[in-house]
């Protein structure tokens, strides 16, 4: 039995011999320990950011930092930020998900932030008239944030001479930092207190598809006539549009085929005018006597039953054109069809008349039906050409107001045609507003001398109706009635002599069509800036064109302004009694200003 003293003495015994052990011989213990683990910075991958412009505000673009460790990022500045102009430092701190591998870790980059344009809002100027000071009416140019404007040429300053004018305004803004200096400018024209042209090259009016003229049962033309109408060169008229005639043929409607040769003359006169560049349009003046309610080619109508067999005529016609080289541009479905030449109660008309010549007789009613069934085989399908009508005698819209108000007849029409026999050019607001051309596609003038011969008051009477034509009517083509003359004595109604020589109608035709060439676009200006004075501007590939007409008794000098377009020269060519087309020494512009002189009684065409 152990006793509570015994135990108090063996006890720290077993416990010495636990130290040292037991047996043979002695050995010290070692004590455990954990070793300690290191945490890593996660690695960052932040590309400098692309400069921004003063206003942008910071967001991902900028603040894109990643890593290749999961963790959360967090950027100052904070997105949303606009930072002022300068090179900025922008940073980022990364805690890792994994806070037990991973440290928190920090990265920067810079970020250049540029200065700020300020926007100007200043509406171009009015003209003023020669002598006027600069005030704010013209000085007005605003900012998009506060600062001081300064102008050149200053407040006050006069205006002593004519011409287009730049000025120019510096805006300094309050804010230097954040925002740069501006400038901008705007063009003062500076017109005369009178009598002065200003021609607009910033305001474009219709589209010009060129002048020209008819070729109408002249059999075969001379290569010589030919050239000296469509030629550009000295002595000829330059024409770039020429109208042949569908002569009848017979017509086999089972067999849908027509005979070719009543074509083959005038076609030849087309391959001719268009290696020359002519753009070539056709008219018939009847459908096959086979095809009408009187089963003539004068007079009568086209039969009902026969609407589906004519649009196939006209297309065997436009196929064998194009079999002969000739690519048409476009054909029209009647050539007057509210005139009979052949009415006894009309002047010098009748069975037995003078005038009394192949025609068909429509209403508007019937050109719309058959425009509106027919007139795609004509726009559609092999050789597809545009579609013009009605060619009225009196240009009456009437004839065709019925198609363009037809949803479907409208969209088969091209072009809208007339003639102004007994009719002055006007705008057609229905043919315009559908996105129609309307050409002018016959006229002529007879000579005041009622003779063989023509003289400048032909040019001038002429030329005046062209200009009417393109201003107030805003036609795409102006087409006379007869090109070539054939035989003497005749009056005097054609373009060129028998020696192909221009009359003065055709030395009209030449003022414009020599200079403004198919493409061309007619610009705003003053087109009556005188009592008997008439202007009209034109442009394209590269030129400038500006047509002046003085038609009184007495030499005009006539300040012009051109506006939007920088001119530094222009060249004269000019008609009067005693010159023709002819070429005259260059002029040199001042500010885009010139003065013209012009003679009495003459035609002024000013190129660039």
């Amino acid at each position: 039995m152990i006793t509570a003293r015994r135990s108090a003495l063996v006890l720290p015994f077993l416990a010495f011999l636990s130290i040292i052990g037991c047996g043979g011989g002695s050995t010290a213990a070692t004590p455990s320990t954990t070793p300690v683990k290191t945490q890593t910075s996660p690695p960052i991958t932040w590309a400098a950011p692309a400069s921004i412009l003063y206003g942008t505000v910071l967001s991902s673009t900028q603040l894109n930092a990643t890593s290749s460790v999961s963790g959360t990022f967090a950027y100052l500045p904070t997105v949303g930020t606009v930072l002022n102009a300068g090179v900025r430092t922008l940073t980022v701190t990364f805690t890792p998900s994994d806070n037990a591998d991973y440290s928190t870790a920090t990265a920067s980059v810079s970020v250049t932030v540029l200065q700020a344009t300020p926007v100007i809002t200043w509406a171009q100027p009015l003209n003023i008239v020669q002598g006027t000071a600069l005030s704010t009416t013209q000085l007005n140019a605003t900012a998009s944030i506060s600062g001081t404007f300064s102008y050149s040429p200053a407040p006050g300053s006069v205006m002593s001479t004519t011409g287009v004018f730049p000025i120019s305004a510096t805006f300094t803004p309050t804010d230097a930092t954040d925002y740069n200096t501006a400038t901008d400018s705007v063009s003062l024209p500076v017109t005369p207190s009178s009598n002065y042209a200003l021609v607009d090259y910033g305001t474009s009016e219709q589209a010009i598809r060129g002048f020209g003229a008819s070729e109408a049962w002249f059999g075969v033309l001379a290569a010589s006539q030919i050239t000296a109408l469509y030629g550009t060169a000295i002595n000829q008229v330059g024409l770039s549009i020429m109208r042949v005639h569908i002569a009848f043929t017979t017509w086999t409607s089972s067999s849908q085929t027509a005979g070719t040769s009543a074509w083959t003359a005038e076609l030849t006169n087309a391959k001719a005018a268009q290696a020359l560049g002519a753009t070539i349009f056709a008219s018939p003046w009847t459908p096959p006597a086979s095809m009408k309610t009187n089963n003539s080619t004068n007079e009568g109508s086209l039969s009902t039953s026969s609407y589906s067999d004519y649009a196939n005529y006209l297309k065997a016609y436009v196929n064998y054109a194009t079999s002969q080289g000739v690519n048409l541009y476009a054909v029209s479905m009647q050539n007057e069809p509210d005139w009979n030449p052949c009415d006894p109660s009309g002047t010098d008309e009748g069975p037995n008349g003078k005038d009394c010549y192949e025609s068909c007789l429509w209403t508007g009613a019937q050109m719309d039906t058959w425009v509106a069934d027919y007139g795609s085989i004509l726009t559609s399908g092999t050789n597809p050409v545009k579609l013009m009508m009605p060619e009225s005698f009196y240009f009456a819209s009437g004839m065709s107001d019925t198609s363009l108000n037809d949803g479907t007849g409208v969209g088969n029409i091209s072009i809208i045609g007339g003639h102004l026999y007994g009719a002055a050019p006007y705008y057609y607001t229905n043919a315009k507003g559908k996105g129609k051309d309307v050409w002018m596609t016959e006229h002529f003038l007879v000579p005041v001398s009622n003779g063989p011969t023509t003289s400048i008051a032909d040019a001038l009477a002429a030329a005046e109706e062209i200009h009417n034509s393109m201003t107030v009517a805003q036609y795409n083509a102006y087409i006379w009635w007869e090109g070539p003359s054939t035989s003497v004595p005749t009056v005097q109604e054609h373009l060129v002599d028998v020696d192909n020589n221009p009359t003065y109608f055709g030395l009209a035709l030449a003022q414009f069509s020599r200079f403004v060439r198919p493409g061309y676009l007619r610009y705003n200006a003053t087109a009556i800036p005188a009592s008997g004075v008439y202007l009209s501007a034109y442009g394209g590939s590269g030129h400038q064109v500006i047509v002046v007409i003085n038609s009184t008794s007495s030499a005009v000098t006539l300040p012009i302004v051109i506006e939007n377009q920088t001119v530094t020269s222009m060249t004269p060519y000019q008609t009067t009694s005693g010159i023709f087309v002819s070429p005259l020494s260059s002029i040199p512009l001042t500010n885009n200003a010139f003065s013209a002189t012009l003679p009495a009684q003459s035609i002024t065409t000013y190129v660039q």
